[in-house]
């Protein structure tokens, strides 16, 4: 395989990554606005090395995400 065959399999990765992290990041319910603000500039603005910083520093609390429906009933409460 050619260099630039695997540099674009290896960027497809890391690009994988930050999107399941970001994800992960906005579906969690017990973060307070300010910290969900600021650690999606985090990882907005570091990509890869955002992810590796989200992972290991972010606190650990409650993992649980909102289900599609939770979270449409929660946003029609607002």
């Amino acid at each position: 395989m050619s260099l630039p065959a695997l540099l674009c399999i290896a960027s497809a990765a890391g690009f994988l990554i930050w999107i399941i992290a970001l994800v992960s990041h906005l579906r969690r319910t017990d973060y307070s606005d300010t910290d969900k603000i600021v650690w999606t500039i985090v990882l907005c603005t570091l990509n890869f090395l955002g992810v590796i910083l989200y992972f290991f520093l972010a606190p650990p609390g409650d993992q649980r995400v909102l289900s599609e429906a939770e979270l449409k009933e929660k946003l029609n409460r607002q």
